[in-house]
């Protein structure tokens, strides 16, 4: 059934050489049951030919907006997409991934059914080189210590822009733990969808992972710097208990 609610919900996708993935996961967002959505595809500085000629094909596409601009990586791409969105809603998903047609209608309908968490995810479906499926509970203990989130939260516009958007500093990965962290030492949270609706490519040259995981440490303590003032013992001690 398609929903035709007001709420327009823009998708942010940024793309650096995907050109075999890009159509798998931009036809996954056109065929959601929600219509009142658009696309911003952000192409940081693309070089392959494959790629380019795949964003090409979307220049007059009229549910696709495409932006370009210089490779400046994941958090700048999406932040860029988020300042050229019009919905009042946002969704997250890079260009190896994709989700089913019903994804954005149930998460819209997941987060407005209880004011009190500020977005919401879904489990995700591990593809590629890694079959599974990844249940995610938030428990805000852990995620100041471990990455327990997908990147691809749901959340409303003015809430993201409030809270200060990715930070573009974090090059080596985890800036979506950063910004879970920093939103919950603001008091918001996110929920559970206890639906695997998010597909979610596992590869070894896949997005920043490998330097990810050898950073975990050098990143933790960034994050952890950062928002210094959440990471005081009386505070890790009252969120544990």
């Amino acid at each position: 059934m398609l929903s035709k609610n007001h709420k327009k919900i823009s998708v942010i996708v940024p793309c650096f050489n995907s050109g075999k993935t890009l159509k798998r996961t931009i036809d996954s967002i056109k065929n959601q049951t929600w219509l009142n959505k658009e696309i911003i595809l952000v192409n940081d500085g693309s070089n392959d030919k494959e790629t380019l000629e795949s964003l090409n094909g979307y220049r007059n596409d009229s549910l696709v907006k495409l932006i370009n601009q210089k490779n400046k990586g994941l958090s700048a791409a999406r932040n860029k997409g988020v300042t050229h969105a019009n919905g009042d809603y946002l969704y997250f998903l890079d260009s190896d991934d994709w989700i089913d047609e019903n994804t954005l209608e149930e998460l819209y309908f997941n987060l407005i059914k209880d004011k009190k968490y500020a977005y919401t995810f879904t489990d995700c479906l591990l593809e590629g080189e890694t079959k599974g499926r990844r249940k995610k509970i938030f428990n805000l203990f852990e995620q100041m210590f471990i990455n327990q989130i997908p990147y691809s939260i749901f959340i409303p516009r003015k809430v993201f822009i409030e809270n200060g958007f990715y930070d573009e500093n974090m090059q080596l990965g985890y800036e979506d733990w950063e910004l879970n962290v920093r939103l919950a030492s603001k008091n918001l949270f996110g929920k559970r969808l206890s639906k695997p609706l998010f597909h979610y490519f596992v590869s070894n040259s896949g997005m920043l992972i490998s330097k990810s995981i050898k950073n975990h440490i050098k990143t933790w303590r960034y994050i952890k710097y950062k928002n210094q003032n959440f990471y005081k013992l009386p505070t890790i001690i009252k969120i544990f208990f």
